[in-house]
């Protein structure tokens, strides 16, 4: 399968007789645009030979050419190497080398309070430093940054998110305001904010990094981007389990009385009053008007 061109590169010309392509499924070129058939084979989204057009499913598209950008960021420092010597002596890169997780975590904070982060991704093979080292203080860390955690992101392996215990990491990274999908794996850890900073492991792959080497350099942060962004795409949302008192609220929207609710879900009267009441807690509000507007706003955030 070809996988030369970025399918994230590839126009917005391209991705509409992608999409046409996708569901027509015409045998041959005849009448389409051979200049635009011709990017689309080059993401290996189709592939022709003469005038025959042939298929491929654009996840498994997608797939490779994370593999290939997961190739080329494992010998991005062999390359950057190279680079600097080919530069000659005045050739330097502005990176910093940190060894342990908890001097991770400071250094990010540290360069969060000289540059504020701007839209963070965070790859995370398991949920091991998460867990033990950066949910415990993520709110107070990140809570002078509210702007910038609009824009975060994270992804994590399914398989690592299980247990209850598991979901409620998560549920903390997106209470903090990212958001997270699960990917079927993640192949190394890795930080990308494209217009500040990127963080690497100085082995790829191993998790949790021992060592990370933090780059400013224009040219490796567009790297780490164009490979966060490959992973993230071929990613599936993860929703966040819905308290109990959602449906409550959502009937309550919809004009019903407590004593409807409590029929409506086979529960009692007390177990309705009891969930409003959790809901207006959650909300910081003392009045059931004050509920709906507050849920209601809770709502059109979320879509």
């Amino acid at each position: 399968m070809a996988g030369g061109a970025a399918v994230t590169g590839l126009g917005g010309d391209a991705l509409r007789l992608l999409v046409t392509l996708l569901r027509a499924r015409p045998e041959t070129t005849a009448g389409l645009d051979r200049s635009t058939l011709g990017r689309l084979a080059g993401a290996g989204l189709i592939e022709l030979d003469d005038d025959r057009i042939g298929y491929h499913p654009p996840h498994l598209a997608v797939a490779a050419q994370a593999r290939a950008l997961a190739d080329l960021a494992a010998v991005l420092p062999d390359l950057d190497r190279e680079w600097r010597r080919g530069a000659g002596p005045a050739a330097t890169l502005d990176v910093e080398l940190v060894h342990g997780h908890e001097e991770q975590w400071r250094a990010w904070a540290r360069h969060a309070a000289l540059t504020p982060p701007r839209a963070p991704i965070n790859l995370y093979p398991s949920l091991d430093v998460l867990r033990d080292l950066i949910v415990p203080g993520l709110a107070e860390a990140t809570s002078p940054y509210a702007e910038g955690m609009r824009n975060a992101r994270a992804v994590l392996p399914a398989a690592a998110v299980v247990t209850e215990e598991d979901r409620a990491v998560v549920d903390t990274l997106a209470a903090a305001g990212m958001r997270v999908r699960l990917a079927r794996r993640v192949d190394s850890w890795l930080y990308s904010d494209p217009e500040v900073l990127c963080a690497l492991p100085l082995v790829w792959g191993e998790h949790p990094p021992a060592s990370i080497v933090i780059v400013h350099d224009p040219a490796v942060r567009a790297l780490a981007a164009a490979y966060t962004e490959q992973v993230w795409a071929a990613a599936a949302g993860y929703r966040v389990p819905r308290p109990e008192w959602h449906d409550v609220l959502r009937r309550l929207a919809l004009g019903m009385s407590d004593r409807a609710i409590a029929a409506a879900q086979g529960s009692s009267l007390r177990t309705v009053e009891r969930r409003i009441a959790e809901a207006m807690a959650h909300y910081g509000v003392g009045t059931r008007f004050e509920l709906g507007m507050a849920w209601s706003a809770k709502q059109v955030d979320d879509r």
